[in-house]
């Protein structure tokens, strides 16, 4: 890992629309028995600008454990869990700026969680509702649509699902639980925001 400066094109996210908590690194599960690898291919490195140290207030929580990832447009995003696809939207454009605007994949887990991966690029979804996806899978390309300070990556994993629009910010369903990632360096308290991950064989 190594420490990464922070553009000035994800300060209003990262930082002015995120205030600091402190978190309790109790409540991540154990790296070494983690069901989730990183959503982005083997042997490439992504940076953390906004994650779990950060707790997003304007939403009640919703996105404490979230993490985003710095993508350029276009690249390809993994399936981190086994699950099954329950919901695609894609027919947003990049950089439209527009709450709520954004496309997305959502997959269901097993035990009912929910992985969403948002921002995807315009017709960037490369699976169907419906569709059984194994961990490492291509699912889709990054993007940079609906409200965003750049390309990239927004992930989370809600507690209980499908909990989709118009409802996916209802609570409790809408709350992200804490995650860890087995095929990267090690974590005791989940990502860290400007640091870089690579994804390792898993």
């Amino acid at each position: 890992m190594k420490k990464f400066l922070l553009s000035a094109l994800f300060l209003p996210i990262s930082l002015a629309a995120c205030s600091k908590q402190v978190v309790d690194c109790t409540v991540f599960p154990a790296q070494e028995s983690s069901l989730y690898i990183l959503p982005y291919e083997v042997g490439t490195a992504r940076t953390v600008y906004a994650s779990t140290e950060h707790y997003r207030a304007a939403n009640k929580g919703v996105g404490t454990f979230a993490i985003d990832f710095i993508m350029p447009i276009g690249t390809i995003v993994l399936a981190s869990r086994d699950g099954e696809v329950v919901s695609v939207r894609e027919v947003f454009q990049d950089g439209n700026n527009k709450d709520l605007a954004e496309n997305y994949i959502f997959i269901q887990h097993d035990d009912g969680t929910v992985a969403r991966y948002f921002h995807l690029t315009q017709n960037g979804a490369l699976v169907e509702k419906g569709t059984k996806v194994k961990a490492g899978d291509i699912i889709g390309l990054s993007g940079n649509t609906g409200q965003s300070g750049g390309p990239h990556l927004h992930f989370d994993v809600q507690k209980c699902g499908p909990n989709l629009p118009p409802n996916y910010n209802a609570l409790p369903c809408g709350q992200t639980v804490p995650i860890t990632f087995k095929n990267t360096d090690n974590q005791t308290c989940g990502l860290k925001s400007g640091i870089e991950y690579k994804a390792l064989e898993h």
